[in-house]
């Protein structure tokens, strides 16, 4: 009886210690944007404006062998004037990062820009999935 007592005492103590560390990790860690890709830049038609769209990859923990990952976390558009540094940005939001390979850009004007996320369908053609309109001016 008393084996059993020490062994379940044993495993008791042992998952506590991880549970510990997991979430005490978790507190410690915001998530760091480490990389970004980008998948495409347009110059709107008069080249007032410039946009360009990123994926968005930050550093995880994998917690059952302690090894560290980058996990595609989300879609930024960002814009502003050729030839500046692009600090301003918009978050894609309703999209998994992961999924997306292919992004298009259409200028309607200036100021208003149209992005359209692909996807490839079963028949391997590329279908818009998402479809985000935004008025630079406006933001």
């Amino acid at each position: 009886m008393k084996k059993w007592l020490w062994i379940m005492l044993s495993f008791g103590v042992i998952f506590l210690v991880f549970m510990m560390n997991y979430f005490l990790d978790k507190n410690e860690q915001q998530p760091n944007m480490i990389r970004n890709v980008s998948l495409t830049t347009s110059i709107s038609p008069n080249k007032q404006n410039i946009v360009e769209v990123k994926k968005m990859y930050k550093q995880t923990t994998d917690y059952f062998d302690y090894e560290q990952k980058q996990k595609a976390d989300s879609l930024r558009m960002y814009y502003g004037q050729p030839g500046s540094t692009l600090n301003q940005y918009k978050e894609l939001q309703g999209i998994q990062p992961s999924m997306i390979h292919d992004v298009n850009v259409h200028w309607k004007s200036e100021q208003h820009v149209i992005i359209n996320i692909m996807k490839t369908n079963d028949q391997h053609k590329n279908k818009v999935y998402k479809r985000f309109n935004y008025n630079l001016s406006e933001m």
